[in-house]
């Protein structure tokens, strides 16, 4: 599980005063589960929080957390099944994994300003000291300012002048500061603000989609000038909910390359203004609900409104993968694999 994944947990063991070590997978070598940047934490009352391998390691993970809890040392592992390894702790899918156990400082203002970027949806990149010796030296870059020291002038310069780079990245890996010098090996884990997903129209299938996408990392805005389907209870995991008409709705959004609309009211009052303030707009997918005849009903109606054939064709319709789908559930699933298979394609 990601650092957001686990983050309500931290806090909320925070909250109480108990004493938190986390385990944060920084290395993939061939096949793994997760990504580098999941998380696995527990607390000093025992309760556990996401996941390394999902369930592989966790078992040995939760003994050695314990045992940091208890006064051990931080430290880096490694997991793994080679051929002589027919037993024990590793993983089944044949993958290495090197993992950081350390203990968590709630009160750190490196890790309070973190949770202030990811509460504003800024980005940041947090550098994690993984060389000798291991502990929990991080050092929080933004683009004009640093937080805290991975130990050393040099290393904090050098990390400094990378910021932009890193900055435009939305992944973690780990890098060596200076080439050839292990002891300033750190860990970098890029933070962006998540993507976010615009439903137009508060359908049964906006409603299925918008829990959805929300449970698998999107930020949703739904958005529907009918105000009784627009219920906050209907739609709790929405980030916003805006009941303007869909273009004006639209205006005050960043549609970016990191946005997706997908517009599900099959009404030409509301598609049409949506799908003429998506394709004139920077965001990096439209798709529209519907068959091939509304899918050319709208695609004249955009051609009369001045819009031209190449940006009509940057319309996804109908909406999804073709997978058989029939319910609003299932139909929502198909859509969020269209955008999940889209944001993997090279």
């Amino acid at each position: 599980m990601s650092l957001r994944a686990v983050r309500d947990d931290l806090a909320r063991w925070a909250g109480r005063g108990d004493p938190i070590a986390v385990a944060t997978l920084i290395a993939v070598r061939r096949s793994a589960p997760l990504p580098p940047g999941a998380r696995f934490a527990i607390s000093g009352a025992g309760e556990l929080s996401g996941s390394i391998s999902s369930g592989c390691v966790e078992g040995d993970l939760h003994e050695r957390l314990s045992a940091l809890l208890g006064g051990d040392a931080p430290a880096t592992v490694t997991y793994g099944i080679t051929d002589e390894m027919a037993a024990g702790v590793g993983l089944s899918c044949g993958g290495e994994i090197d993992v950081l156990l350390d203990l968590h400082d709630p009160g750190d203002p490196v890790w309070q300003r973190l949770w202030q970027l990811h509460e504003a949806g800024a980005p940041g990149v947090l550098l994690t000291g993984i060389g000798a010796p291991t502990g929990s030296r991080q050092l929080l870059l933004e683009t004009d300012r640093s937080l805290g020291t991975l130990g050393s002038a040099e290393f904090d310069r050098v990390a400094r002048s990378r910021v932009a780079e890193w900055l435009g990245r939305s992944d973690a890996h780990v890098v060596e500061l200076v080439h050839g010098d292990p002891d300033s090996a750190v860990f970098v884990e890029s933070f962006v603000p998540p993507p976010r997903l615009v439903i137009v129209g508060a359908t049964p299938i906006g409603h299925a989609l918008c829990a959805m996408a929300h449970r698998t990392g999107f930020e949703v805005v739904v958005i529907d000038p009918r105000e009784a389907f627009l219920r906050p209870e209907r739609f709790p995991a929405a980030a916003r909910l805006d009941a303007r008409w869909p273009d004006e709705a639209m205006a005050t959004l960043d549609l970016d390359p990191r946005t997706s609309v997908v517009v599900l009211t099959h009404d030409e009052k509301l598609d049409e203004p949506a799908l003429e303030a998506a394709l004139t707009s920077r965001c990096g997918y439209v798709g529209l609900l519907g068959g091939r005849r509304t899918q050319r009903k709208r695609r004249e109606a955009l051609l009369a409104r001045g819009l031209d054939e190449a940006v009509c064709d940057r319309i996804h319709g109908p909406v999804g993968l073709e997978i058989g789908a029939r319910s609003p559930e299932q139909i929502a699933v198909s859509i969020l694999a269209q955008l999940i298979a889209l944001a993997r394609a090279p």
